[in-house]
């Protein structure tokens, strides 16, 4: 009986092991910290379409540098950015509320993307 009783206890604290080291990486992953980048133009940028373009590329270059990711990765260029990329640049276009930034994000992203980011106000706005 005692051998019995020692091998459900090793089984189940290996299964709990097992379970802890399974969920560590994923604590691991929540508790980094959030990155930011600076992205610096002139507000006269966002005042025509190659400026807006200007901008936009570097926020989604900003994007991939503070999310670690990189838009040469054969991945991104046949699927699209990360979900991390995706919100970090939909963020900074929605917090610009610059309609020519909106539509230059419209245009690389789609209809569907812009408005499921919450970016469609802004071009909706422009076009009345």
């Amino acid at each position: 009986m005692p051998a019995t009783l020692f091998k459900s206890t090793l089984a189940a604290s290996l299964a709990f092991c097992a379970a802890l080291a399974a969920s560590l990486p994923a604590v691991a992953v929540a508790a980094e910290p959030e990155r930011t980048e600076t992205v610096r133009f002139a507000k006269a940028d966002l005042a025509t379409a190659d400026g807006a373009a200007k901008v936009y590329r570097a926020i989604l270059q900003a994007a991939n540098s503070a999310c670690n990711a990189s838009a040469d990765d054969t991945d991104v260029r046949m699927r699209g950015p990360g979900p991390c990329v995706s919100l970090a640049v939909a963020a900074a276009v929605r917090k610009l509320d610059s309609p020519s930034l909106s539509q230059v994000y419209v245009a690389k992203n789609g209809i569907d993307r812009a408005q499921e980011f919450g970016v469609m106000n802004q071009v909706l706005s422009a076009k009345n």
